[in-house]
């Protein structure tokens, strides 16, 4: 893989759900630019394939359901034996499951909100001790459009990336002062595998043209911001959620 740059050098940056799709598309550019990635995934061996595909360095995979308690401390106890320290949080672990809501089952509601929601909550919780500590930090959270104006077939998944986009404003104003900074990103649908199997095709030929850029995002689209929410560029940035959708929801 391409040499590494410079820009996040040193740095030790945590992505959820990074075995795949945006997280791995996050983890790849993070690596190429000097960081030291832990990619978590549900899945010990597809995290670690990922991680073969990372710049040469210190970065590593590890098994972390996020909607487990458990997972996420051992998680932040192993990073912190590792390296120390953590730079940075991206909370990218999600699933997207399409119902309409008369077929919703409970189970169908716990299942998103328990990983979307939930899951957030818990890897914050985990790893905001040592950022509290270390007294800096920065914590990106990967919200949704859904999270802002609805999406059909996702009232669960509007409702839990509605709840990340609160969260994120609330813990900011919490830990601001203490020089973490909290913010969050709202892509529109990105052009991943999972969301190409999840998705009819007319729903995806219909986002196109809704979009004013003509396109659906790619995992790619979506680095500048974080790269520089998780920059001390940023510093000054709290609290905010960033549309990063092509257009689709400007105001």
């Amino acid at each position: 893989m391409t040499t590494k740059t410079a820009e996040h050098s040193g740095k030790v940056v945590v992505i959820t759900g990074a075995s795949r799709g945006i997280g791995l598309s996050l983890a790849q550019k993070f690596s190429l630019d000097g960081a030291d990635v832990v990619i978590m995934g549900r899945n010990l061996s597809t995290a670690e394939d990922a991680v073969k595909t990372l710049a040469p360095g210190g970065s590593f995979a590890l098994r972390c359901d996020v909607s487990v308690e458990r997972d996420t401390l051992k998680m932040a106890e192993v990073v912190l034996e590792r390296f120390g320290k953590v730079d940075a949080l991206i909370n990218n672990a999600g699933i997207f499951p399409v119902k309409l809501f008369e077929d919703m089952t409970l189970d169908d509601w716990k299942g998103v909100i328990d990983i979307d929601l939930t899951g957030t909550f818990l890897a914050t919780r985990a790893i905001y001790p040592i950022m509290l500590k270390q007294k800096k930090g920065k914590i990106v959270n990967v919200a949704s459009v859904a999270g802002r104006v609805g999406g059909f077939g996702f009232t669960h998944y509007s409702a839990a990336k509605g709840g990340v986009i609160a969260f994120t404003k609330a813990l900011a104003r919490e830990c601001a002062s203490m020089n973490i900074q909290v913010n969050a990103v709202a892509p529109g649908i990105v052009e991943t595998e999972t969301a190409l199997q999840s998705f009819p095709a007319f729903s995806l030929k219909e986002q196109r043209k809704q979009t004013p850029a003509g396109r659906l995002a790619v995992g790619e689209d979506l680095y500048g911001t974080i790269s520089f929410l998780c920059s001390e560029e940023s510093d000054f940035i709290v609290g905010q959620t960033i549309s990063v959708d092509g257009g689709f929801t400007m105001i």
